[in-house]
């Protein structure tokens, strides 16, 4: 039986993973290639890891399970965005995966902590592979024998180039069927298939370098080692000299209070109050919802981050000075939380006058997650503050699962088809722009839109039907894709 060593063993892993690259990814749209791929990477992971008796650490395995929904949503979702959203989960979720595979806590980490993680892991996977390749054969040995070997291969190479040029012109000439072939093999046309098959080449080596290098950074860590450590120390130390006073955070904490217990004020009295409120004062209801939405959802995303910063920098000597501290920011956060709330309600009601797109449908999601995220902060401020970070990165993974949960192409083409059956009123060119997710809730309704716009929507659908018949870019198995072969039967159908 051949002994494989263990750096043989991964690099020919690696090279077999960027082949698949190649195959499932080269001039090909995404589709089932992605949980596919995904997929192989985790099968040669945990058999890597098998061979080796590197075991994974169980508690944190349930990293997989984001991972296998992200890159199967790439599947079913058809939303460039959401399909964006996914694979930068995804890829981010295999590095995850290799830095916490055999070590480490990840519910430990701070906020640095998830980023530096992602460095560290993306360093690793790019010098890695060097001493595999090194480890992998005699390097000295193949240095003796190219010395060698090599010198006299180049200098008969040389002495034969002259008398090779020599005899293929007179053979050339001798025959017009060799020279034929030899004018197809010089010309010219066959440098975009060289440059090609090079490109693809480098593709696959260049795939197969980082792979390994993941590989071999997911196996060789230490149980035993513990990186949030040193890091942890180095930032507490920083908090040190750069701390601040409970006096001055206290200010600024009772200022910020202050000014939103003014605005909070206002929101009650004339967005929560009802549209009375808002007309007396010279607002029609729409103009007043879309006024400052996006500068509320500014200000709650910079109250996240000056309580995070304040809790890092704050000095609290005394138990009294803590409890304060935490009254405060807990003043505050609510008070946020009710701006969120006024925020919410703005967009909901500048819905209702204009409809749904991709943009505001987006921006309700994730004020509803950035509500989670303050509610967890309020958690953890009182009893466990090094746990906020895990908490934030779940609400991000969250927010990501309520857009392809939601499908918002096809949500949005329902909520303004059934608003133009009580208004008459329809977008219907911002309908057309929408992915293969909207088809299905545009194929059947169309019947019930009349004037300019069904015209539009079914002019839509029949050149939507014409493109995807004659482009082949998605018909091929790694690029089959359930949105996209759902909306060409249904549009197909006579």
């Amino acid at each position: 039986m051949i002994r494989v060593k263990p750096p043989v063993r991964i690099l020919l892993i690696a090279l077999g993973l960027g082949w698949s690259v190649d195959l499932f990814f080269y001039g090909k749209a995404l589709g089932i290639s992605a949980p596919l791929f995904v997929l192989l990477l985790m099968v040669a992971l945990f058999g890597l890891g098998w061979l080796e008796e590197v075991r994974p650490v169980r508690r944190n395995l349930w990293l997989l399970a984001p991972l296998i929904f992200f890159a199967s949503m790439v599947f079913v979702r058809a939303n460039p965005f959401v399909t964006f959203l996914n694979v930068v989960a995804s890829l981010a979720l295999l590095e995850f995966i290799a830095h916490f595979y055999a070590a480490g806590h990840p519910q430990r980490l701070g906020l640095v902590g998830y980023p530096l993680v992602l460095l560290r892991t993306a360093v690793n996977a790019l010098v890695r592979p060097a001493p595999l390749v090194s480890a992998s054969m005699d390097l000295q040995a193949a240095r003796q024998r190219g010395g060698r070997n090599l010198l006299p291969v180049i200098r008969g190479l040389l002495l034969a180039l002259p008398v090779l040029v020599i005899f293929t012109l007179l053979l050339a000439s001798a025959d017009l069927i060799f020279a034929d072939y030899l004018e197809d093999l010089f010309s010219l046309d066959i440098l975009p298939d060289l440059l090609e098959l090079l490109w693809r080449g480098i593709i696959v080596l260049g795939s197969a370098w980082f792979l390994a290098g993941g590989l071999a950074y997911a196996l060789g860590r230490s149980q035993a080692s513990d990186d949030q450590g040193a890091l942890e120390q180095a930032l507490g130390n920083l908090a040190q000299v750069i701390s601040l006073g409970f006096v001055e955070v206290a200010t600024v904490l009772i200022s910020v209070d202050l000014l939103f217990l003014v605005f909070v004020g206002i929101q009650f009295a004339y967005l929560f109050g009802g549209r009375a409120n808002i007309t007396v004062e010279g607002y029609t209801y729409a103009e007043y919802a879309r006024r400052g939405f996006f500068e509320l959802v500014v200000v709650s995303v910079l109250t996240l981050g000056l309580s995070l910063g304040l809790r890092w920098l704050a000095r609290r000597e005394t138990g009294r000075q803590v409890r304060i501290f935490n009254g405060l920011s807990s003043l505050m956060v609510g008070l946020v939380l009710v701006i969120l709330a006024s925020a919410f309600q703005r967009l909901r009601l500048y819905e209702a006058a204009y409809g749904y797109t991709q943009l505001r449908l987006y921006s309700h999601i994730f004020m509803v997650w950035l509500a989670v995220a303050f509610v967890w902060f309020l958690v953890t401020l009182w009893l466990r503050p090094d746990r906020f970070a895990i908490g934030a990165f779940v609400a991000a993974l969250g927010f990501l699962i309520t857009l392809n949960a939601i499908n918002p192409d096809a949500f949005i083409a329902k909520q303004n088809l059934a608003r133009y059956e009580v208004t008459g009123k329809l977008d219907a060119y911002y309908l057309t722009r929408l992915s293969e997710d909207a088809v299905p809730a545009l194929v059947l309704p169309v019947d019930r839109v009349t004037g300019e716009e069904r015209k539009v929507l079914s002019d839509h659908l029949r050149y939507r039907l014409e493109r995807m018949g004659a482009s082949t870019r998605w018909r091929s198995w790694p690029s089959f894709h359930l949105a996209r072969r759902r909306a060409y039967e249904l549009l197909a159908e006579p």
